[in-house]
Order: C-alpha cells, then sequence, then structure tokens
C-alpha cells in the first residue's frame, strides 16, 4: 500500500491552491491536514482557453494557476491542478495535470488519470462548450465538475474528480519531498 502522508517536515506552514473549487481544495487539505499545514483556496485565472485542449494547454492553466497564487498571497507553496481533454489517434480523453511553485522558482508538474469521453460528449466539446457544460447535460446533474467530476461518471464513481486530483498532489509532494532529500538536484 503506498504512503500518501509527507514523511518529512518541509517547512510548509501555508499551502495555496489556485480555486475555489471543492474538488481541487479537499486533496491539498488531505495531505496538508495532518500536518498542520494551513491550505486556502484563491479564485485565480488559469490564462488558457475555458476548456484547455491538449496536455500543453492544461498543464499551462496549472502552472499559471500557481503562480497567480505565489503573486497574490503569502503561501509558501502554491499548487495549481487544471482538468482539460486530449485527443490521441481517433480518441478524447479527459486530461489532467497539476503543478506545484515554491517561493524559490521550483516548478514541478504531475499528470492524472486520463480516461475516453462517449461520443454524445465528444459532439458538445467539438460544439465549442465546455466539458463541465456537457457532462451536466449529459448526466443530467448540477456542477459536476464540483463534485465526483467527469472522471467520477464515467468510473462509475469509483474514481472521483477529488480522488484523482490527490493522487495527482501526491505525484506533487513526493515530488517535492524527493528534490529536498537530494542535493544533487539543486
Amino acid at each position: 500500500m503506498p504512503n500518501h502522508e509527507i514523511n518529512q517536515d518541509l517547512g510548509l506552514k501555508k499551502v495555496g491552491v489556485g480555486s475555489s473549487n471543492p474538488a481541487k481544495i479537499k486533496p491539498i487539505e488531505r495531505i496538508c491536514r495532518p500536518l498542520n499545514i494551513e491550505v486556502i483556496g484563491l479564485s485565480v485565472p488559469s490564462g488558457v482557453s475555458d476548456q484547455p485542449i491538449g496536455d500543453l494547454e492544461t498543464v499551462q492553466g496549472a502552472k499559471n494557476r500557481a503562480k497567480a497564487v505565489l503573486e497574490h498571497s503569502d503561501v509558501d507553496v502554491a499548487i495549481g491542478l487544471e482538468g482539460g481533454i486530449m485527443t490521441l489517434e481517433d480518441t478524447m480523453y479527459v486530461c489532467n495535470w497539476g503543478a506545484l511553485i515554491d517561493r524559490e522558482g521550483l516548478v514541478l508538474t504531475a499528470a492524472g488519470a486520463s480516461i475516453p469521453l462517449p461520443k454524445p460528449v465528444i459532439t458538445g466539446i467539438q460544439a465549442g462548450r465546455e466539458l463541465g457544460d456537457v457532462i451536466d447535460e449529459y448526466t443530467m446533474k448540477k456542477d459536476v465538475k464540483k463534485g465526483q467530476g467527469t472522471i467520477g461518471i464515467l468510473t462509475n464513481g469509483r474514481v472521483t474528480r477529488d480522488e484523482m486530483f490527490f493522487h495527482v498532489a501526491t505525484l506533487l509532494f513526493g515530488q517535492l519531498e524527493y528534490h529536498k532529500n537530494n542535493t544533487m538536484l539543486k
């Protein structure tokens, strides 16, 4: 069983998340709360399309969110989490990226789960609509992206959006620990 706890004192007192979306804040709180690290959520722009397309635009949105949090708060570390869509061969997938940036300029990134989207959802996106709006209509629910997310819908609740972002956040904090433990990387 993997260890999801931070195993050392990283010197963090406050971590900022570039969103007010509970599905993005809860995973960071889950990691930081046991260590009494304060977590704040700030609604900041992603600086990319409302519907990021491709891994490059999606990871850029995550980085932009983290940078904006650093600029507008007194956090030690900022996290940006961004969901997007990407196409591989003839299939459109949901994709998810995270970025962690500290005050010294360290930038770490990690990707989350990608799964194929159903044809009716793809049709809505190809018509220029945002995935969140399309999935709400597809499921006849409201604010799916603030709850289980598209990934939760398409995995029958087995992997929810906050669980997927928890995995991304674990990858980010694990890299931060590794970086702090390995002076050769500096």
